[in-house]
């Protein structure tokens, strides 16, 4: 219980911070699965700060350990954008209910993605994301979080997007021990949303 409301106070945190207003269009849900791991998420474009092209999502990630991670993020567009290459960034919220028992982290990280979209046409694009947080915004049984996620993107249908790629995400425990997530190649699928 005391998990799921600092998940709720991290997601009003993050949308607070961003000062988010409802985007009627745009909105999607990716679901992606590797060997050893299960994530879906929800992403619903917004302008945050005054900035178009931004996007609040919130995720679930299961992994095989019964490992159990949610997290929000309100990630905003940058003046680094240049034609096709976009770059975003913001802060990310993670909660983590560990297979252990007492071994639970709240995490509040900061982050970076950026897209190079290669051709319009088909929707080939190469997107990457990396998500950092500090010891002194790490709380619970790790003492940093890192979460580092490349892939590949093709348009299959006009509402559908395949793509294909690697992550790593793990935790640097209080026993200096690293715990890892998701180190592992993974593949999904992004349903457009009407």
């Amino acid at each position: 219980m005391r998990a799921l409301s600092c998940f709720v106070l991290a997601s009003g945190l993050v949308a607070s911070l961003a000062g988010a207003q409802n985007a009627p269009e745009g909105r999607a849900l990716e679901l992606a699965m590797s060997d050893e791991t299960a994530q879906l998420r929800y992403i619903d474009p917004e302008e945050i700060l005054g900035r178009d092209n931004s996007e609040i999502s919130y995720t679930l990630f299961l992994s095989e350990d019964r490992d159990v991670v949610g997290s929000a993020a309100a990630m905003m567009d940058t003046n680094l954008s240049v034609g096709s290459f976009n770059i975003r960034v913001g802060p990310q919220g993670y909660i983590g209910l560990l297979s252990e028992e007492n071994n639970d982290v709240f995490a509040l990280a900061f982050g970076v993605d950026a897209r190079l979209n290669l051709t319009r046409n088909r929707g080939l694009a190469i997107y990457g994301s990396a998500h950092w947080s500090p010891d002194v915004l790490t709380f619970g049984s790790a003492d940093n979080l890192t979460d580092f996620m490349a892939r590949a993107e093709a348009q299959l249908t006009d509402r559908l997007l395949g793509f294909a790629g690697y992550r790593w995400f793990e935790l640097d425990q209080l026993d200096r021990q690293d715990r890892k997530l998701q180190n592992e190649i993974f593949a999904g699928v992004r349903w457009q949303l009407r």
